[in-house]
């Protein structure tokens, strides 16, 4: 009587609107009375309601620490994600779909009751079942608590030259391919434009792939950006496609097209002025996209186009600088893993296969496993990557005297070999075994197999007077070489040396300096094991380490005060490619900058490229130790479009005597995975240890019996 009252009256009907009087007399008119009682029977109704269905108490929260598979049915604090918070129905209590039941955070009511309450706040209908079924256990999605934040995603600015002994550039900012769309298009690349000239055809333009090479035909997906490992409160979504045109022939049209793998998904196009003119488009909801042309049509020899840049809207919902900057290393990292070889190209440009890295696959185990602990991605999906690595290093790849090759090829047919000229490296094997079995320990996964091969290596012949060997060449002598300098380097081979046979390696120069001042020389080991305070040769890496991060940061402000990367917070001396390689460039494109060291004195790249440098990944590397600087510097790059989710900075400089503005600086694109890896390692740690989390990597120092016995060699002083 009470349910059926509310629901009457509400809707502004009684019981008498529905009278029928079978003699055709009027129905009795209502009074006062009849609305009086029906309102106090409502009143009655609810009262009796909320005692017989009292509010049920919240379960005891029995799940583990968010991150590691918490249902988020019940209100919890995501520790890392300030308000995250997922409202998904109970899934113990089954979903009655006879009526219109909204789930409140920490309660459900009782199947079949609607209070108004509940009607007034219900936001969906759901359509009736006969058979109610239990609503299933909701996966775990952290949330960032932040509204969406929109990026900019530059496809191509036209302004990088060609490398030494190159004609042309083949790359655009994304490392895809880029060249003409037609035989009758000439392509004329300049410093910041290019230019598209038709000859003796009827349409004519340039074309470019989005992701990786075109032959291996692997799109972008437009409606989640990122690998789709990454949860989807992480992605962003490309809305949006301009291209800045700053000359042409009037009259002509210009078009732009979204294709995948030759197919048409979308294309809009304007008619040129002959001056400049920024063509912006909004997108649709696309999917797969894989090629972005520009085409000039029904044109004339002669007809041309001139482009300044290409580029995308995206929107993201991360607006954390710390987050921003591991998510969208580690989805740059794991989109250059071939989950077919389980192996890692080099870098973005590269074919799967061409020149693939073993220390990077190793390194995107360990990062998989921090983006695991993080709630980036689900558990079950890090098991299966990690476990897609593992059988790759282990059953898949070639050794020599135990250790893997640095770099490999991979066959039509599939199989493994030592890439040409490529050493068979200890310091790389050790890198890949270490973070491997760090990410197997921390996920729980059986480490037999990699502490097995670790004891294999023939370390009696590598062993030297003065350290462990840099390990054979391609030609399988040994080189005479040994990791004999301190460092992290050093560090990490005599761990996996000190694990495997229980005994401390030699080394020449065990306390500081390291060789070079090179920043990565400095972290690189704290990635993948806790540091000591004092180690086993007496070096203090607990005075060591925040004296080296505070060298890179004073660097340019002690050395060159009125630069720009003084003025803007910029710092990092490690190594990798010079920002801008061209034809005269003479040197290595490779090159160690550090603040200087034992064999060596600062290479900040002035007497190289005559012009300071900057290497980005440094930041992340000492972001534990110094945050505030790291967030600084890489909250820069993000405002500024450096670094996207597309976008990678391997290095940056201002020219000399530059204005220090946004549009100044010369800057590599390339996505390495190597230095990828760093940066992704050196935010997750980070991250991990401003939500009060102990790294998971380091976990496996503690947990895993192999791996603590060596660290704890290493780790205590013998003082």
């Amino acid at each position: 009587m009470a349910i059926f009252g509310i629901f009457t009256y509400s809707a502004g009907r009684s019981p008498l609107d529905d009278y029928d009087d079978p003699d055709g007399a009027p129905p009795p008119q209502k009074g006062c009375a009849s609305i009086v009682l029906t309102l106090l029977a409502a009143f009655i109704g609810i009262v009796l309601i909320f005692k017989i269905y009292p509010r049920p108490a919240a379960p005891p929260n029995n799940y583990p620490p968010p991150y590691r598979g918490a249902p988020t049915t019940w209100r919890q604090e995501m520790p890392s994600r300030r308000n995250a918070l997922t409202i998904t129905p109970h899934p113990t209590t089954p979903r009655d779909d006879r009526v219109p039941l909204r789930y409140w955070v920490g309660t459900s009511l009782p199947p079949g009751l609607l209070t108004t309450r509940a009607r007034e706040a219900n936001a969906r209908t759901f359509t009736p079942s006969p058979t109610p079924t239990p609503s299933p256990t909701p996966t775990p999605s952290p949330t960032p608590a932040s509204p969406a934040r929109s990026v900019t995603i530059l496809v191509d600015d036209f302004r990088p030259q060609p490398y030494p002994d190159e004609a042309v550039y083949h790359l655009n900012r994304l490392d895809g391919e880029r060249r003409a769309a037609n035989d009758g298009s000439v392509l004329t690349w300049g410093r910041g434009v290019v230019t598209t000239i038709a000859a003796g055809v009827s349409w004519g333009g340039g074309w470019m792939s989005l992701n990786h090479p075109l032959h291996e035909a692997l799109p972008l997906d437009f409606s989640a950006i990122l690998p789709p490992q990454i949860l989807p409160a992480y992605q962003g979504r490309i809305t949006g496609l301009t291209a800045v045109v700053v000359g042409g022939t009037p009259g002509k049209r210009f078009r732009l097209e979204l294709k995948d793998r030759g197919d048409l998904r979308w294309s809009n196009e304007v008619t040129l002025t002959g001056g400049r003119q920024i063509v912006s488009f909004d997108l649709p909801a696309l999917q797969e996209i894989n090629e972005l042309l520009w085409v000039l049509d029904d044109i004339a020899p002669g007809d041309y186009v001139v482009l300044e840049s290409l580029s995308f809207t995206a929107t993201t919902p991360i607006t954390d600088t710390a987050t921003a900057a591991f998510v969208w290393s580690y989805g740059m990292l794991l989109n250059n893993w071939d989950p077919t070889t389980g192996l890692v190209r080099d870098k973005a440009k590269d074919a799967s296969g061409e020149f693939d890295a073993i220390q990077d696959t190793g390194a995107l185990a360990a990062a998989t496993a921090q983006a695991a602990q993080l709630g980036v991605i689900s558990r079950a999906d890090a098991i299966r990557i990690v476990r897609k690595i593992s059988d790759a290093l282990l059953l898949d790849l070639p050794r020599y005297h135990g250790l893997w090759p640095h770099f490999v090829n991979v066959s039509d047919e599939g199989e493994i070999v030592i890439a040409p000229g490529v050493e068979w490296s200890s310091v790389d094997t050790a890198i890949a075994a270490l973070a491997l079995l760090d990410a197997q320990s921390g996920l729980g996964l059986d480490t037999k197999g990699t502490e097995q091969m670790l004891r294999a290596i023939d370390w009696d012949d590598l062993l030297t007077p003065n350290g462990i060997s840099h390990g054979y060449a391609y030609s399988g002598d040994r080189f005479p070489y040994s990791w004999d300098v301190f460092g992290s380097e050093s560090w990490l081979v005599d761990l996996a040396y000190a694990s495997a046979t229980g005994e401390v390696a030699p080394m020449s120069y065990p306390v500081p300096p390291t060789a070079n001042g090179s920043g990565f020389i400095d972290e690189m080991a704290w990635l993948f094991a806790p540091p000591p305070a004092v180690d086993v040769w007496g070096s203090d890496w607990a005075a060591y380490r925040p004296d080296a991060a505070d060298a890179q940061i004073s660097y340019y402000p002690a050395h060159y005060p009125a630069s720009c990367f003084s003025q803007l917070g910029l710092f990092g001396l490690s190594a990798g490619e010079i920002p801008a390689p061209s034809p005269t460039f003479q040197g290595s494109v490779y090159q160690a900058f550090g603040v200087g060291g034992r064999f060596a004195a600062a290479n900040d790249g002035v007497d190289v490229l005559g012009a300071p440098v900057v290497m980005p990944h440094d930041a992340a590397l000492i972001a534990s130790l110094r945050p505030d600087a790291a967030i600084t510097m890489w909250a820069w790059l993000i405002d500024n479009g450096y670094f996207t989710p597309l976008n990678n900075v391997e290095s940056l400089s201002f020219p000399a005597n530059a204005v220090c503005d946004t549009a100044a600086p010369v800057w590599n694109h390339m996505k390495g995975s190597w230095n990828l890896a760093l940066q992704t390692l050196g935010w997750g740690r980070y991250l991990a240890q401003r939500e009060g989390q102990a790294p998971i990597l380091w976990q496996a120092a503690e947990e895993n019996a192999f791996l603590r016995s060596g660290h704890r060699l290493l780790a205590i002083s013998k003082e």
